[in-house]
């Protein structure tokens, strides 16, 4: 008999974390009898890196082209969607079901696979609470079942079905290292960033993303800075308190390791959830939002300070639900 084939949409930074969480769990209810093919946009190396991680024989990536970057204007975008659609359609052969987890990469491998009869599975992202995504919120519309993560999610989903938050699995036991972690994902944060170079905070690490570590560097000699670590879960599993921006990092921290979280918000990201999402965000995992556009540097020190009390809350493992109640609909 033919073996089963799940093809999920990891389209790199929270997207792919979606991703791994749900590999994860269909690694752990069915072993190697499911195929998981993981559809990563083109030369998106990091995505490759945290998926490579995962221990199982049974996982194989396959790249498509993206549509839209963060910051690529609509108009420039045009002709990419029509080369990312032939890319996932031509070269692509879908079999059993195809999960989405987001981003406009979702959309031209939800409706190459449509056109190949092939089921899709919508998801919205974790993060966003208040208001919806463009891309699930396109896909709903189709009809598509989609996946979320919070009852509040249904006012933009009245049909979709929640099965609790899905983050990532701890991939170390968590401990006290002493240590401030600072993550801001792909982009970085360049309004954080500027507010902590004028804190007196000792013991921090931080991952940049596109911006030089040396902006860091030449100023705090003794903070450990990084652009990029595929083994970024080693550095959460030992932090006090992790600083992030909105998005899956936050549940990530919070949820599989227990950490106390203060969301950062990035207005910088145009294209991701709203101030007010975090708001709601940090209310689900007992964190704190800034913005650092209205906050002082002392203000920022006292809160990571006083944030070393918090304790995260426990929710149902919205990944193993969404595998074994839905997911398993589709391939068995």
């Amino acid at each position: 008999m033919d073996r089963k084939e799940v093809y999920i949409v990891a389209s790199g930074g929270g997207h792919t974390g979606y991703a791994k969480a749900i590999a994860e769990r269909i690694i752990e209810l069915w072993g190697e009898e499911v195929q998981i093919v993981f559809i990563i946009p083109r030369n998106d190396k990091w995505s490759y890196w945290r998926l490579k991680k995962i221990k199982s024989s049974n996982t194989r990536v396959v790249q498509v082209l993206k549509p839209r970057g963060p910051h690529d204007p609509l108009y420039k975008s045009l002709g990419r969607i029509v080369y990312a659609f032939i890319d996932a359609y031509v070269k692509k052969t879908y079999k059993n079901v195809v999960v989405t987890t987001g981003s406009n990469h979702s959309l031209v491998v939800a409706l190459a696979a449509c056109l190949k009869k092939t089921r899709v599975l919508n998801m919205e992202v974790v993060d966003r609470i208040i208001t919806a995504s463009t891309t699930p919120r396109i896909l709903y519309k189709i009809g598509f079942p989609t996946i979320l993560h919070w009852q509040e999610q249904k006012r933009s989903y009245p049909k979709g079905v929640v099965v609790g938050p899905i983050y990532e699995k701890p991939v170390y036991k968590p401990f006290r290292g002493g240590y401030i972690l600072v993550t801001t994902g792909t982009m970085g944060h360049e309004l954080l960033f500027k507010k902590l170079l004028e804190t007196d905070l000792e013991n921090v690490v931080i991952q940049t993303g596109r911006v030089n570590p040396s902006y860091f560097t030449r100023i705090k000699k003794k903070w450990r800075v990084f652009r990029f670590d595929p083994d970024i879960d080693r550095w959460i599993a030992g932090a006090d308190v992790v600083v992030t921006h909105q998005g899956l990092t936050a549940v990530n921290a919070a949820l599989a390791y227990g950490k106390p979280v203060i969301i950062a918000y990035n207005p910088g990201l145009p294209r991701t959830s709203t101030i007010l999402d975090s708001i709601f965000l940090a209310k689900k995992i007992n964190g704190v939002t800034i913005d650092p556009r209205k906050i002082s540097s002392k203000e920022l020190e006292e809160l990571i300070l006083k944030a070393r009390k918090l304790r995260p809350p426990k929710y149902v493992d919205g990944a193993y639900v969404f595998v074994k109640r839905i997911l398993s609909e589709f391939i068995e």
